[in-house]
């Protein structure tokens, strides 16, 4: 278990960094309250998809009056806590304002670099990197019987020509959730030595299974990136 040291007033964060892994709207739930405390809400965000190098995951809290010092964040067992508490009044009569929010860290988030502070709006902000996995190169597998489609179950993420290529000579990477297709070959024509190359990106969606994704190629030299669609388990765990 260790605490994290709350900052004060950081002005510079960008408001598009916010992950939209916890985007439902909830509220605190009081231990004990004094008059005139607002309730604690979490605030709704987007975050454009790109990849997991180029981002954070964030976390943000509305926690109204609290101060810096009201606020006490520790991360114990793959989760934070957060504690907020509050006294107005003195030690023989005053109110208490107590709030206790529990997060469950991601198991892609570098939980031992995740650092807090406050805004000068009264939000609350966890930051921390997203740990980066190696290259994973995919095969490509020749296709039989009839040409692939997206359906319920399956999408297809890419799909292009590769005729002019040999097997070897197509690539297909992944890695932090960005998918990679490229291609280079040599070839002669008229006594002069030409190169030619493609090169394809995108995101991985997070509708798909991004841990099973496979490259198809059919006799046409047509290439079908796809992966399963996502159960919808996993897709309300992620929210979460």
């Amino acid at each position: 278990m260790s605490f994290v040291p709350v900052l004060w007033n950081r002005t510079s964060q960008r408001q598009n960094d916010s992950d939209d892994m916890f985007s439902f709207l909830d509220e605190w739930s009081p231990l004990s309250w004094g008059f005139g405390r607002p309730m604690m809400a979490m605030q709704r965000r987007r975050r454009p998809e790109n990849s997991l190098a180029d981002r954070k995951w964030t976390y943000s809290v509305k926690i109204g009056d609290f101060n810096a010092e009201h606020v006490k964040v520790k991360v114990d067992d793959g989760k934070v806590i957060i504690h907020a508490k509050y006294t107005d009044g003195n030690d023989e009569w005053g109110d208490t304002v107590e709030r206790t929010r529990t997060v469950q860290i991601p198991e892609n988030v570098d939980a031992e670099k995740i650092h807090s502070f406050m805004k000068s709006d009264g939000t609350m902000m966890l930051e921390a990197p997203y740990r980066l996995s190696e290259e994973k190169q995919l095969q490509v597998v020749p296709q039989e019987g009839r040409a692939l489609v997206s359906s319920d179950s399956h999408s297809n993420l890419m799909t292009f020509s590769v005729d002019n290529y040999r097997p070897e000579e197509v690539k297909v990477t992944c890695k932090d959730g960005m998918l990679t297709a490229q291609g280079e070959r040599q070839r002669s024509e008229d006594g002069h030595e030409i190169r030619e190359s493609f090169f394809r990106q995108m995101t991985v969606p997070r509708s798909v299974d991004g841990k099973n994704i496979q490259c198809f190629r059919d006799d046409k030299g047509n290439l079908t990136i796809r992966a399963p669609m996502a159960e919808d388990v996993e897709m309300e765990q992620a929210k979460k």
